[in-house]
């Protein structure tokens, strides 16, 4: 399922179409898009690809990603699962960003942080939607999805599809 979306969150409006590529799941989409919402004022680049300026010459594309004015990537986010060693080498070539990992839930963030810990922690943080309301997120979500709202970069206060979302997300 691909998510047509239709944002307007804290005071702005934009249109978002997400396309799963090979073998991504939409619960994948459904992280992409609520990283999207709570890193709003970074206007985030989603799918970049390997011809944006900031990527040529890496093999590693984020889920999601920011340049600063120079066109340099000062912030990486990847969402759900993702390889220690793609972290790694995107700490080492990107000196300047900041990594975020968002996870489903606290577990998962536990674990990967566990995981994670001989990575650079200054440069990585970990985020978590709490128990349950990830799945409050996902159920929430359809083809054609509306979100109004606020949020900032760990928590939303939201009305997706007629529905009322409120999440605080956590640093495990």
């Amino acid at each position: 399922m691909k998510i047509r979306a239709d944002l307007h969150v804290n005071g702005d409006s934009r249109k978002l179409i997400l396309v799963p590529g090979d073998n991504e799941k939409t619960e994948h989409l459904a992280l992409k898009l609520a990283a999207y919402v709570m890193f709003w004022d970074a206007e985030l680049v989603v799918d970049a690809s390997a011809k944006h300026p900031a990527l040529l010459g890496q093999e590693f594309r984020p889920d999601l990603m920011s340049t600063d004015d120079s066109g340099t990537v000062n912030l990486w986010i990847e969402v759900g699962t993702t390889s220690l060693n793609k972290l790694d080498k995107v700490l080492k070539r990107f000196p300047y960003a900041h990594l975020v990992v968002i996870k489903e839930n606290p577990a998962q963030a536990r674990r990967f942080k566990v995981e994670a810990e001989e990575l650079n922690q200054e440069r990585l943080e970990t985020l978590c939607f709490p128990d349950g309301a990830f799945a409050e997120w996902f159920g929430r979500l359809e083809e054609k999805t509306e979100v109004v709202g606020e949020a900032t970069r760990t928590s939303m206060n939201l009305v997706v599809n007629d529905h009322i979302f409120v999440a605080d997300l956590l640093h495990p």
